[in-house]
């Protein structure tokens, strides 16, 4: 997850990473519900059942490259610790998540940015494909 500003040393270090591995890669991005069942499994969620908040995650998934994105009744919601708010697209696998804490969040953000793994245009992208290779590497 990305939460300062990205100099360019990081930018050649992502795009050095995808140079000498995107080759290797194939898309392996799982779908929306696929990655809503993992998410449930792993974490102790609670059904989040904010229309604002779905609202939210929904104008983010068609603002993210999704033009394909679902309606708000394809969002599902959830809190987790009651401060961390997680919504899923189950059309796109696109997912949203915010905290008063981003700490908290950044864990459960790269897991699953990790395990949603990487479509065909992502893999296109050398920034993208750098944060997945980065955080697999670590």
């Amino acid at each position: 997850m990305v939460t300062s500003k990205v100099d360019e040393k990081k930018l050649r270090f992502w795009k050095e990473l995808y140079e000498k591995k995107s080759k290797f890669l194939k898309p392996n991005r799982i779908s929306g519900s696929d990655l809503n069942t993992y998410f449930q499994d792993k974490y102790p969620t609670q059904n989040y059942d904010n229309e604002k908040f779905k609202k939210v995650v929904h104008l983010n998934s068609k603002e993210h490259f999704y033009e394909n994105a679902g309606n708000i009744n394809d969002i599902v919601a959830y809190t987790l610790n009651g401060d961390i708010y997680v919504g899923i697209d189950l059309k796109t696998g696109f997912f949203y998540i915010e905290s008063e804490d981003v700490s908290k969040s950044i864990p459960i953000y790269d897991d699953l940015f990790i395990t949603r793994g990487l479509s065909k245009e992502d893999l296109q992208n050398y920034v993208i494909v750098g944060q997945f290779l980065e955080l697999k590497e670590l």
